[in-house]
């Protein structure tokens, strides 16, 4: 198990402290024997002192008597808890405390023990030393003295030695209760530091702990934590450094949150692609318009533009913006996943040493623009062209009768009728011309109200009744009578109604038939004009109902179709917020769809 860094700071603590006392206890084992022997040292020799001036008048007589000497050595035992011995100046024994009278002539000699030898060449006559004593069967400490007349030389000839000694047991016992009381106390210390010594790592430890808890949220962008510990010190300081840095960071991104939620914000609304490369040139943003337009995922972040589009006119105008430092721009065309087009400029982003940071690429979608740029250009060439037909007709026949030798009537009859025909023909088209106009310009209200789309079918069918006949053509209205009565401009709907049968006779074959039908589904009506003519083939069916396109130019011009009829249509369908389509087989026949919103307030038919 991983220790906590307070339990770490703890046991180091105690450790340090542990160690102190144990440093304590083995200099007392090590110096206390010492100081004790040397303390019993100099005790035994003031002892020494003493038994000599007892011992002097015997020694200096001339004729010692070794019972007195005994007698005297075994008082000064008794009294002082010593080892009193007289040696005589050759090294006999005159008297021992731990022996009687009768037995001192058979002590052994003791002129070259340590400490006699010591005495004798010592200037002061004091001799020690420290051994076993095998007359007492013990360990001893030995003082000897050497013991001079009052007058004479310090370096004379010593007339004997008085020596005293002590049992070292007694050091052995005041080293071990020393020892005891020491350990007892360091115990004592030990447990009474404990507390301390916890709380001394706990303060420490506590706000280190946190300055690291908060370094981890700080790592994991939280930067809402904060060091409650208040200690002293530098620590302190570090502390308070910190929670301000924290604040300050929190400040900074929050700040940052902002302006990039706004620069998103900006980005997502933006109708505009807009893409972010990094110095390398990779791609590090694509707002959700480009997206979209392009078909781009999270995939593109990171590869190059010419990877990610394959566009080598786009990695051009990048890298021209790079190499000058200028809005590079230019129209380009994009075909993945459909045909666009943009108007693109690149610029670069300066950093602060002058290099490049970057590069923002604006590509605005200019599909639809050019798109109704090639329909208007397109309509003009169609409508010049629709107009210059019948002018050129009737500017002919017209100079054809002012020519000085004008033709019989006959003939004049028949160019007026055709310059009448060319003039209807004019008047249709500038007429649906104009309806186009309103409709895509709102400038013509529409008039709703409850419509019978059974009646309104009946009144188109009664109109087209003459050329249906002429091509032995059926027109039938299979509209129910109890068919729901739909809010619309009953003179639209029967302009509707109107070019579609019109289209219909024009090209359903002689014999054919052609039925208006209607139903309700969900919640709009939905009118079908069906015919069994030629059909149209399929790449006809998303275009027939621009203005002035023609699935057949020659026939259709022939038929006398200005090429607007089916354009109306679509306008006045969406204009009522309705939706119009075509369903056709060739050889089969064809089924013209549109349908018109219905609310079940209106009236029933």
């Amino acid at each position: 198990m991983k220790l906590t860094l307070q339990w770490r700071w703890f046991g180091a603590l105690a450790a340090l402290w542990l160690a102190l006392l144990a440093v304590i206890y083995a200099s007392l084992n090590l110096a206390l024997p010492s100081y004790l022997v040397d303390q019993i040292r100099a005790d035994l020799e003031r002892d020494a002192q003493f038994a000599r001036q007892c011992f002097l008048e015997q020694l200096t007589s001339g004729h010692p008597s070794k019972d007195a000497i005994n007698a005297v050595a075994h008082a000064l035992g008794r009294e002082t808890g010593l080892r009193v011995s007289v040696i005589a100046a050759d090294g006999a024994m005159l008297g021992e405390s731990e022996k009687p009278a009768a037995e001192i002539g058979q002590i052994e000699n003791h002129l070259e023990r340590p400490e006699v030898q010591e005495a004798i060449t010592a200037r002061d006559g004091v001799g020690s030393a420290r051994r076993h004593s095998k007359t007492i069967g013990v360990d001893l400490l030995y003082v000897a003295m050497a013991v001079r007349r009052p007058d004479a030389a310090s370096d004379s000839p010593p007339l004997g030695f008085v020596r005293v000694a002590l049992p070292l047991h007694q050091i052995a016992e005041t080293t071990a209760h020393v020892r005891h009381i020491v350990t007892m106390a360091t115990l004592i210390v030990g447990l009474a530091a404990i507390p301390p010594l916890f709380w001394m790592a706990r303060r420490v430890t506590t706000p280190i702990q946190q300055m690291r808890a908060m370094a981890g949220s700080v790592a994991r962008a939280n930067f809402s934590k904060r060091v409650t510990a208040r200690p002293g010190g530098e620590l302190g300081e570090l502390v308070a450094g910190l929670n301000d840095m924290a604040a300050q960071l929190q400040a900074r991104l929050r700040e940052l949150s902002d302006e990039k939620a706004g620069l998103s914000a900006i980005l997502s609304s933006m109708t505009e692609g807009v893409l972010a490369m990094d110095a390398a040139g990779k791609i590090r943003l694509a707002n959700e318009a480009l997206r979209q337009q392009l078909d781009i995922g999270e995939e593109a972040i990171g590869k190059s533009a010419l990877e990610v589009f394959r566009n080598v006119a786009l990695q051009e105008i990048v890298a021209e913006a790079v190499q000058t430092g200028r809005v590079a721009g230019r129209e380009l065309t994009f075909l993945n996943p459909v045909e666009r087009m943009f108007e693109v400029n690149a610029a670069r982003l300066q950093s602060r040493d002058g290099g490049s940071a970057g590069i923002v690429v604006l590509l605005h979608d200019i599909t639809r623009l050019k798109r109704l740029e090639n329909l208007r250009k397109d309509f003009v060439a169609n409508v010049s062209h629709e107009l210059r037909t019948p002018l050129s007709i009737i500017k002919g026949y017209v100079e054809t009768l002012l020519d000085p030798q004008p033709p019989d009537a006959e003939t004049a009859r028949q160019f007026l009728q055709t310059i009448q025909r060319h003039s209807q023909r004019l008047e249709t088209l500038i007429g649906d011309l104009l309806s186009i106009s309103a409709m895509e310009s709102q400038q013509a209200r529409l008039q709703l109200e409850p419509v019978s789309l059974r009646d309104a079918a009946a009144t188109a069918a009664e109109e087209m009744a003459r050329q249906a006949r002429e091509k032995n053509t059926t027109i039938a209205v299979e509209i129910p009578p109890d068919l729901p009565r739909p809010r619309a401009d009953a003179q639209r709907l029967h302009q509707v109604l109107f070019n579609l049968l019109d289209n219909a006779v024009k090209y359903v074959q002689p014999g054919g038939r052609i039925s208006v039908s209607a139903k309700l589904k969900d919640a709009e009506i939905e009118v079908q004009v069906a015919d069994n003519g030629p059909g149209i083939a399929p790449e006809h069916l998303p275009r027939i109902f621009e203005r002035f396109y023609r699935v057949d130019k020659a026939r259709s011009r022939e038929l006398g179709g200005t090429g607007l009829g089916l354009s109306i249509v679509k306008h006045i369908v969406q204009a009522h917020g309705g939706r119009v389509w075509a369903e056709s087989v060739v050889g089969q026949g064809s089924v013209f769809h549109f349908t018109l919103p219905w609310q079940s307030a209106g009236a029933m038919s």
